[in-house]
């Protein structure tokens, strides 16, 4: 029987012809050569359909398929080095491919045709007051921030816009700005900062093919093309296990499981580069590392924080390991399904409101999903207790009408199980109250407080005076951009007048003086968690001891963020998943060749 070996990851087939594709790797028929006599005999020391007997070979190895292991690998091949992708899902992107798909970048092209004024010092003034604001020191060269933290935030400002335009030249990802529904350019989280100068237009976004924005399906779209048409494998449902050093304690490979059924070793002449995801589906990593309570989130299920333990293994020096890039998810879908699409990014319509447990506002309900999330933190030492571990939004009839369809708000004609509604206020805090009997168990008995009813009133009163006046005198709700262009945008239902032409704030409308009234429970979400191995400036992994684990890079959610836990602008997860892969793919370049060291 002939034997046919992949050029790509070294898979021997054997039979009269080769395989159309090779299972391993996926490379094409044409990538495959019958072995020599030579061949033959070295292939003879192994089973049919194994690798090669000291592992599959390339340059470089990436862990991962979402934004920072494509960028990290294509930029691999674009500079001349052989890749290969490790993805333990059945398909590949990652948390990337559910994401709105935006990405964050300061100083960019974009903004500089557009005449757009952004620059280096702004970016980092506002992002280190904003991720570091307990240290924050505009005066010291390094901003107050360790020697570290600084030099990850200057290498992101000075790469981020390199990295995007290096994607487009090479015709991997091509970029838009985005132009929010008020025709300008989109404007950061926290605009109102006194450090942030430069405000809008540092988020851009996959182009699709008829020149618009598009969204996280897109830029995996168009990344695993160039990887097909540059023949990158990308190896599913290959689960990394342990990573491989040398005698020299570089790291220079991995062990992997294909479909649980075989252990497989990959061998890395240079490095290796972890672009995999956080831990949001550890459920015991979540409880030992997370602050306060938390209910689902909207990553790749396979997100379980398998770099971590590897990165402990070898010495990794953790950071960041309580943080999470976050968003409010509706309590009772998370329930039932909490790998689904539960977040709550943004509260649409303006006769909407959220209360906590004592039926009181306790923030500017259209501030930005990661801050807003923060306050269901909030610890009690009175009850001992978190006091917003649940809160409710409240909205009438009007907000259910015209942004029908527009999540977390089903279709007029929809009835899920996550609504509650009241012809009254009373009665909709009495059904909030019979409800939440019910989930008990999931909560430790977290119930409404006996004033809740009566104060749900009060609050409704108290925000439609604000809405009439266009003044809200506890939150200031509406006084940033961020406010009336993020989060409230005109109806999902056409034909309608709106911004109403009485509305002094278009942000609020009050509430009808009749019923019907809606309610939904949120509760702490993630994106995705963004603690893990730190790295230094170069990508490069660090060791307790303060140096580097030779061969070993990180990007994306498993590693300590860059950003810490500040949610800079639109796109401030994916936007340094990728920049990292850049730096990572460029300095793993740089490497000694490994091979004469196993």
């Amino acid at each position: 029987m002939k034997k046919w070996r992949c050029s790509v990851c070294g898979y021997i087939h054997e039979g009269s012809e080769p395989p159309e594709r090779c299972p391993m790797c996926g490379a094409p028929k044409e990538k495959f050569y019958l072995l020599s006599d030579a061949d033959e005999a070295t292939a003879a020391a192994m089973p049919a359909g194994g690798a090669l007997p000291d592992g599959i070979w390339a340059d470089v190895l990436v862990v991962g398929s979402g934004a920072a292991a494509f960028s990290a690998a294509i930029t691999a091949k674009a500079h001349g080095a052989s890749v290969i992708m490790l993805e333990k899902a059945a398909s590949a992107g990652g948390t990337t491919i559910r994401s709105g798909g935006g990405y964050w970048v300061p100083n960019n092209r974009f903004q500089r045709d557009a005449g757009v004024e952004d620059n280096k010092k702004d970016a980092l003034h506002y992002m280190a007051r904003y991720s570091y604001p307990q240290l924050f020191n505009p005066d010291d060269p390094r901003l107050g921030l360790p020697e570290n933290e600084y030099n990850l935030l200057e290498a992101y400002c000075d790469k981020a816009d390199e990295m995007s335009a290096f994607h487009e030249r090479i015709g991997s990802l091509f970029s838009i700005m985005d132009v929010g529904w008020t025709g300008q350019p989109s404007v950061d989280y926290q605009e109102t900062l006194p450090e942030n100068k430069g405000i809008r237009g540092r988020t851009l976004f996959p182009k699709d093919p008829t020149g618009k924005p598009s969204y996280g399906f897109e830029m995996i779209r168009q990344f695993e093309a160039w990887c097909a048409e540059h023949e990158i494998p990308i190896l599913l449902n290959h689960r990394v296990t342990g990573i491989v050093q040398n005698s020299k304690k570089e790291v220079c490979g991995l062990e992997a499981d294909a479909g649980g059924e075989k252990k497989i070793i990959f061998r890395a002449r240079k490095a290796v580069i972890f672009g995999s995801g956080g831990y949001s589906h550890n459920a015991e990593m979540m409880l030992h590392y997370q602050r306060g309570p938390h209910f689902g989130g909207c990553s790749a299920p396979s997100n379980t924080g398998d770099f971590i333990n590897m990165g402990i293994e070898l010495g990794a020096k953790l950071g960041n390991m309580a943080g999470a890039f976050r968003a409010q998810s509706i309590f009772e879908k998370v329930l039932y399904d909490s790998g689904g699409s539960n977040n709550v990014f943004y509260i649409p319509g303006d006769s909407v409101l959220e209360v906590n447990k004592h039926g009181r506002r306790i923030m500017d309900e259209k501030i930005n999903y990661t801050d807003r999330t923060m306050l269901h933190f909030v610890w009690d030492p009175q009850a001992a207790e978190w006091t917003n571990m649940l809160t409710f939004l409240i909205y009438d009839k009007r907000t259910a009408a015209l942004w029908q369809g527009y999540p977390p708000y089903p279709l007029q004609n929809e009835q899920p199980s996550y609504i509650i509604s009241g012809n009254t206020l009373d009665e909709l805090a009495a059904e909030i109250e019979k409800r939440l009997s019910t989930h008990a168990a999931h909560t430790g008995g977290f119930a409404a407080a006996p004033d809740f009813a009566e104060n749900l009133k009060s609050t409704v009163m108290r925000f439609n005076q604000f809405a009439t006046s266009g003044k809200d005198k506890d939150f200031h709700r509406g006084e940033r951009a961020y406010d009336r262009e993020w989060t409230t945008f005109p109806p999902t239902v056409p034909g309608q007048e709106w911004p109403p032409p009485d509305s002094p704030n278009y942000t609020m409308y009050p509430l009808s003086d009749e019923g019907p009234y809606y309610a939904m429970i949120l509760a702490a979400g993630t994106l995705d968690t963004n603690g893990g191995p730190m790295i230094n400036h170069k990508a490069q992994v660090l060791h307790v001891r303060g140096t580097v684990i030779p061969g070993l890079y990180g990007a994306g959610n498993c590693i300590a963020a860059p950003t810490a836990n500040a949610y800079w602008g639109g796109g401030s997860t994916i936007g340094p998943a990728m920049t990292f892969g850049y730096i990572a793919a460029l300095n793993a370049l740089q490497e000694p060749d490994k091979t004469e060291d196993l």
